[in-house]
């Protein structure tokens, strides 16, 4: 089968979005209060076009080829076609929440918390999609300023963020109601198991979202009561930099799941990205 990627006029909007945290990186990479690398240019010459072929986490021409390749595979799959690029069958956007997936900072780990692999968050999520079709990716939300609620300054809570196809809202729900025992939200209000059908135009945005470079960070306290309250905010220059140096030696494979019908998806992007 032919390797096709979707055209760069299909994500310009979403490209933008990519190269724009891209330069809150490198500004913060650049910065006066920068205190992570003593050799801040080699980080940036990272991020260029160059080294995009490595397929670096916050790379955004990698992310931008990451995104066109696996979302042309999707597409093919769902009957979505250029111009509007909508589904012809229904297709579905799922995330998954579990709070043993927290990694601490380096040199942070708690003690009674083993340390997480990648590998081992990428094997918890995949366990819960088990039957499905499914293409999407780990996320890391960035929680900062966590001294009073953890113990430690920061964390990441890996979640995952995927697309499902050949199913229906009635088998969804039976999932869910399986899968939901199994884990718990970090936040006493959320679900672990959320799930809801795309609408036709929203793919593309839904594609984006699943792929993108995190470009958020949170906080989280404690009410008066007990619970847990968090506030979210775009992240700043200085936190880009730390969440950077988390995930400086991951790739985007090392991120994405894949299941049934999306397994030749992901082969092929992978395929094509030794020859790009």
């Amino acid at each position: 089968m032919v390797f096709i990627m979707m055209q760069r006029s299909a994500f310009a909007r979403f490209s933008v979005r990519e190269h724009a945290q891209a330069a809150r990186l490198i500004e913060g990479l650049r910065g006066y209060h920068q205190q992570v690398y003593d050799r801040p240019e080699r980080e940036v010459r990272r991020l260029g076009r160059r080294q995009a072929g490595k397929l670096g986490t916050q790379n955004p021409y990698a992310r931008e080829y990451w995104m066109r390749s696996l979302g042309a595979g999707l597409c093919r799959h769902v009957g979505a076609r250029a111009p509007n690029w909508e589904p012809r069958i229904p297709v579905f956007f799922v995330t998954l929440i579990d709070e043993e997936q927290i990694a601490y900072p380096t040199g942070s780990e708690r003690g009674w918390r083993p340390a997480l692999t990648i590998d081992s968050v990428r094997r918890r999520y995949r366990s819960a999609l088990r039957g499905l079709d499914y293409l999407g990716m780990l996320d890391p939300a960035f929680y900062v300023s966590a001294q009073r609620v953890e113990h430690v300054p920061r964390f990441i809570l890996w979640h995952a963020h995927v697309i499902v196809w050949n199913t229906s809202a009635r088998e969804l729900d039976e999932w869910a109601m399986n899968v939901r025992p199994t884990m718990s939200a970090y936040l006493p209000y959320a679900t672990a198991v959320d799930w809801r059908q795309i609408r036709p135009p929203d793919l593309r945005q839904i594609i984006w979202y699943t792929g993108k470079t995190p470009y958020k960070q949170y906080q989280v306290w404690r009410r008066e009561t007990g619970s847990l309250a968090q506030q979210k905010r775009v992240i700043n220059g200085i936190n880009s930099v730390r969440l950077y140096k988390e995930m400086r030696n991951l790739t985007l494979p090392d991120l994405t799941l894949a299941g049934g019908e999306a397994r030749p998806i992901l082969k092929q992007a992978l395929a094509s990205a030794l020859t790009w």
